[in-house]
């Protein structure tokens, strides 16, 4: 359990109270209920909840922090994130009571401008005292399901054992936006959940096999996803372990798009092919970027052509689509000559005040580069933002906030003499999504390098 000081004076209350529990052992004391924290709030920066002035470890979208064991009684209960400035930022303050075994699940929802806390408080005794039941040999756990995903509509809700139809799922509940169900009981073992239209009986999302084995309460989180799937749907689990496993739905198609960052070819065609499908994608010329486009999910050997002269240039290479995933696929050379591909998978989530922005470098000359994305008011000295260390075919990630910058690509040596390989022109990181750039080589440019950004 981590906690982030926020008044000494309570120090010795916070460490005495609250004391760190992320398995299902029971405490035998009397005087002690049980939280949880989930982050459903999509644009949110990490966000972290407060119990009487400490903060437990923040959580970003999507996660959440184990269950802990606190004291009861009256709390003053905070939630926290952070401003466009990185200054601390309440979003939700209360008084909480808790009593003696109580169990909350609280969950923030909505954009991150207008955020709500659901308080979801589950019973989880009787499944804790068969499990502890000797004379008999149950092994029980517990399921609830919440709907956080902000502007979809209702949904029918039905649970099954794995390898039965549909047709023998039982439903579980109708939940609207902020909903949830009651806690119910099952054996352990292997399940599947499934998403229907309201007052329809075929579904329309699938979870891949539930493995339920452990005795805890499975907390489904139905949230936003912001792949190429339909619905545009994510379900999480979340035991008392915090880390949540995501499941996709199963029939969802992935997407892709690919850049020739081929310096000594002009045009390129691609062959992806499955043992299910295959697809075509002809004269993309050198640095262009196709458009994305939809992919059944599966595993695809990718064939590089030339076009003049016609030659196969690469036809080993394999490409797996997963549920729902966006990918671009880098095509490149290396420093003998021959034709590579890497994957970089999208994150498109939308931020309240940052882009992502998620960098590929295909330059072999040098060892390591440094990146520096330089305000109009910075040098490169002074930059506050930058990638340090970036070799040939790593793929690198960097939060920055919305504004102009100039982007510098600098390789220093032994001597600690400097090298400019790029220096963009101000480029405007606005109000709208993520970005992603690739450094590759290209002789046209005037310093030799081509940073494109798409």
């Amino acid at each position: 359990m981590n906690f982030t000081p926020r008044g000494i004076t309570c120090l010795f209350f916070a460490l005495a109270t609250a004391v760190g529990c992320s398995s299902d052992d029971e405490s035998d004391s009397s005087n002690e209920a049980y939280v949880q924290y989930y982050n459903a709030s999509p644009n949110s920066t990490a966000t972290a909840l407060v119990l009487d002035g400490y903060q437990y470890t923040a959580v970003n979208y999507a996660d959440a922090q184990p269950r802990y064991v606190y004291s009861t009684g009256s709390s003053e209960m905070e939630v926290i994130g952070t401003d466009e400035l990185g200054e601390e930022l309440s979003l939700y303050t209360s008084t909480l009571s808790l009593s003696n075994n109580d169990d909350h699940f609280f969950v923030l929802l909505g954009d991150y401008a207008s955020t709500e806390l659901l308080d979801i408080q589950y019973d989880r005794s009787e499944m804790d005292e068969l499990n502890l039941d000797e004379s008999d040999d149950y092994s029980k756990m517990q399921i609830l399901v919440t709907h956080a995903a902000i502007d979809e509509p209702t949904y029918d809700v039905y649970f099954g054992i794995d390898g039965e139809d549909f047709s023998a799922a039982t439903m579980l509940d109708s939940l609207s936006y902020k909903g949830y169900s009651a806690e119910l009981m099952y054996d352990t073992g292997e399940y599947v959940l499934y998403l229907a239209q309201a007052g329809e009986s075929t579904p329309i999302y699938t979870t891949a096999t539930l493995d339920l084995s452990a005795n805890t309460v499975y907390k489904f989180v139905i949230r936003n996803s912001f792949g190429p799937g339909t619905p545009k749907l994510t379900i999480d689990a979340v035991d008392s372990t915090g880390t949540p496993t995501q499941y996709a739905n199963i029939d969802a198609n992935a997407e892709y798009r690919i850049f020739n960052a081929l310096n000594s070819v002009d045009n390129i065609d691609i062959t992806l092919a499955s043992n299910l499908e295959t697809q075509y994608l002809y004269d993309l010329a050198k640095h262009g970027l196709s458009d994305f486009k939809t992919i059944g999910y599966n595993d695809y050997g990718v064939t590089i052509t030339s076009k003049d002269p016609s030659e196969v240039l690469a036809n080993n290479l394999l490409v797996t689509f997963n549920q729902d995933e966006s990918k671009s696929i880098l095509v490149y050379q290396d420093a003998l000559g021959g034709t590579k591909g890497m994957t970089l998978t999208h994150d498109h989530r939308p931020r309240a005040f940052t882009h992502q922005i998620d960098l590929a470098n295909l330059v072999f000359d040098y060892e390591a580069l440094t990146i520096y994305f330089v305000k109009s008011t910075e040098t490169i000295e002074s930059a506050e933002y930058k990638i340090t260390g970036f070799e040939f075919t790593e793929l690198e990630s960097i939060s920055i906030p919305s504004g102009e910058y100039e982007i510098n690509v600098v390789f220093e040596d032994e001597n600690d003499t400097l090298t400019l390989l790029y220096q963009s022109a101000p480029l405007v990181f606005d109000n709208a999504g993520n970005y992603t750039m690739v450094l590759n080589k290209d002789d046209s440019q005037p310093l030799g390098y081509r940073l494109t950004r798409f």
